[in-house]
């Protein structure tokens, strides 16, 4: 089960505080009153602040409204707080879909005159739901406060918000109306390699769920269930690098359309559902993971994709074709980066995310025989990149979900000898308050290099930050590159060696630190690279974890030595002549030329978390004047002898630590905490018009 954080803000602090005033009254209440003492846990302050609780923080809405009623007859309710009982009995009601609201904000405009603020805020909600005076209007409203482990897509009718629990199989669901969460359990098989991917796809009539898994030999699969596990069977596995992730159902159930990664190729498939055969419907050109969204129109005509195309350095446009694969065309074609979200529920319309205007904004095109009709219209300004939509309510409402992460970065000092902390770690303050992932330092100190907002491929994500040591000011590099990832300074510090995804394809490049310009050094299934001081070879880890150098000049390719699956878990020595690395849950030493691996140490500390067989996964790092490694194991920084030699425990400890980087002086650090993210459920209501917030038929 999950477990529910306490609330927070401004919803904690205002039932702590009713909470408290309560209780203040209730005891100073004059013990010479005549009529009965109050009860402090029914008193109406009391009440009102149980209220809350149960509306904004547990989101059990009819137990809300069932305390709110006992509000307005308490003994000593005053006509302000039996007024903002009776509103929030509204608001309760409307979160609810129910008639019943509109009566219950009459009630206080029509009994609590004399309350002029609750009185002008009915006022306002009687407008939202089109009463007298007003019109229906866009209401963004908050559902939850804590909405961690509500994860899915919104079922087509609006009632929930359904997701895999990845660890039991169990489908986790959230009552939209009623704010209860529940289980549907899973009654079926599910293996340790089920619990490995996060891809699913609901069937439109709620009743079936497909998802991408491996074999016991980790190959990989598609497969279909039931909700509840039974008739689990797979769909589709191929041996042959074969990878599918599933993104939609034909309404009729007949087909899931699906995105197939095969031989270094993605492709737009149907795979029927009666006996898994595959029709590909379109071939993606683009290198990397370029399809971002696909489904079916509600009647199963047409289908919309949105697709990265290769041809400018963030170019993501939508397209639209028979569900045949015939009759492409591009729909609200633009050079800016376009998202598909959505249909409408009436099929008449596509939703989209976009940043044509700088910022980005959801927008609406028109749809009718497989054509756009007219030009896009903006929906809702400034909606943000890293909100994610859950779907449309019946009725027009757009549930989705925002994300708030948290952590930071922050910098001390460490006696390398003793392992002593000389100055305790500080937070420092940075441009984007994000926590900032994958900090390195330059090879002379005056530099730390890291990755601001990292998150998704796309614009003004994983922006390259170079921070001065001496004055801690920010620069930031706009290379022409979609995503950047796996970073490494140069040995001369005027360049920075990063996986990429440019133009046309995934590779290597290398990013003057001055001019921002880029010049690609290898191809795709190359990561974690390194630069060898003489400039001319390129270390890095190649498809199969093989440690693998390139001589840039004639571009011939040597094996090193195969690893443990990591990208963080080996590094290049000052010098260029050796490696470090982990397998078979060892930390190793090796020449680059080869030879035998020495072993540095192994077992220094076991994970508490799913690791295999309870080992940590280690980061290395070596330290510049290549006398230690240093060895990262969760929030434990160790100090090993690139020799050999008995490691040291530094006394450096902090929950949730990313990436530790240690100075070329071998006393500063810095490092960066990764805490996760809050997420909050919110709905935007009356958000398309009431004529396209009607589902259509689909096709016989």
């Amino acid at each position: 089960m999950t477990r529910r954080r306490p609330g927070s803000g401004m919803t904690a602090a205002l039932v702590s505080m009713v909470l408290l005033t309560a209780v203040l009254v209730a005891q100073q209440k004059p013990a010479t009153q005549k009529t009965p003492p109050v009860s402090p846990a029914t008193s109406p302050d009391a009440l009102l602040g149980q209220a809350l609780h149960e509306e904004e923080v547990e989101g059990r809405l009819q137990n809300a409204i069932a305390i709110y009623q006992k509000v307005l007859n308490a003994s000593g309710v005053t006509r302000a707080q039996a007024g903002r009982a009776q509103f929030r009995i509204g608001a309760c009601y409307e979160r609810l879909g129910l008639a019943e609201a509109r009566k219950a904000y009459e009630a206080v405009v029509a009994n609590y005159a004399d309350q002029v603020e609750v009185v002008a805020q009915a006022r306002v909600r009687l407008a939202a739901l089109g009463g007298p005076g007003g019109a229906r209007g866009l209401v963004t409203r908050r559902v939850l406060a804590d909405a961690s482990g509500v994860d899915g897509v919104l079922t087509a009718d609006g009632k929930y918000i359904r997701g895999l629990d990845w660890d039991t199989g169990d489908v986790v669901q959230f009552d939209v109306a009623s704010g209860q969460r529940s289980r549907i359990t899973n009654r079926g098989p599910w293996s340790e390699t089920e619990k490995s991917e996060e891809s699913q796809a609901f069937s439109r009539d709620g009743r079936q769920i497909a998802y991408n898994s491996f074999t016991e030999d980790w190959v990989p699969q598609l497969r279909i269930r039931n909700l509840d596990g039974s008739n689990p069977r797979t769909l589709y596995s191929d041996k042959e690098d074969s990878y599918v992730v599933p993104r939609d159902w034909s309404p009729d159930a007949g087909s899931i359309l699906a995105d197939r990664s095969r031989h270094h190729a993605n492709e737009l498939t149907l795979i029927s559902t009666a006996d898994g055969s595959v029709r590909v419907l379109r071939t993606l050109t683009s290198d990397v993971d370029p399809l971002q969204s696909a489904s079916f129109s509600p009647d199963g005509r047409f289908v919309a994709f949105g697709f990265r195309r290769g041809d400018s350095a963030s170019h993501g446009d939508i397209f639209l074709m028979t569900a045949d694969g015939r009759n492409e065309v591009v729909v609200a074609g633009h050079p800016a980066e376009d998202v598909l979200l959505r249909w409408t529920p009436d099929g008449k319309s596509l939703v989209f995310l976009s940043d044509r205007s700088g910022t980005w904004d959801i927008w609406t095109v028109h749809i009718a025989g497989g054509k756009q009709q007219g030009e896009p219209e903006l929906l809702k300004k400034d909606f943000g990149r890293d909100s994610e939509v859950l779907g449309f309510a019946p009725d027009g409402s757009l549930y989705y979900e925002t994300y708030t992460r948290s952590g930071g970065l922050y910098s001390g000092a460490v006696d390398l000898e003793t392992g002593k902390v000389l100055v305790p770690p500080a937070p420092v303050t940075t441009r984007y308050t994000s926590s900032p992932s994958r900090p390195t330092w330059s090879p002379d100190g005056s530099n730390l290099l890291y990755l601001s907002r990292p998150g998704r491929i796309g614009p003004q994500n994983n922006i390259l930050t170079i921070r001065s040591a001496a004055t801690g000011g920010e620069r930031f590099l706009s290379p022409r590159l979609r995503f950047v990832s796996e970073l490494s300074w140069a040995p001369d510090g005027r360049s920075i060696i990063a996986l990429g995804i440019g133009e046309t394809e995934v590779g290597i490049f290398r990013i003057d630190t001055e001019t921002s310009g880029i010049t690609q050094l290898a191809g795709t299934n190359h990561f974690a690279p390194h630069l060898c001081p003489d400039g001319k070879t390129l270390v890095f880890i190649k498809a199969g974890q093989i440690i693998t150098k390139r001589n840039l000049d004639t571009g011939e390719e040597s094996e090193v030595v195969k690893i443990a699956p990591t990208a963080t878990g080996w590094d290049l020595s000052p010098d260029g002549r050796e490696v470090v690395f982990q397998v078979d849950h060892a930390v190793k030493a090796l020449s680059l030329s080869g030879g035998v691996p020495r072993e540095l140490f192994r077992g220094l500390t076991k994970s508490t978390d799913s690791s295999p067989k309870g080992f940590w996964e280690y980061a290395l790092k070596w330290t510049r004047d290549g006398r230690y490694i240093i060895a990262q194991a969760g929030s434990e920084i160790w100090r090993v002898p690139a020799q050999g030699g008995t490691p040291l425990k530094l006394d450096i400890s902090v929950p949730k630590t990313a990436s530790f980087a240690l100075h070329p002086d071998n006393r500063r650090f810095a490092f960066n905490v990764n805490a996760g993210s809050k997420s909050e459920l919110w709905v935007m209501e009356n958000f398309l018009p009431a004529k396209q917030g009607k589902a259509a038929p689909p096709k016989k």
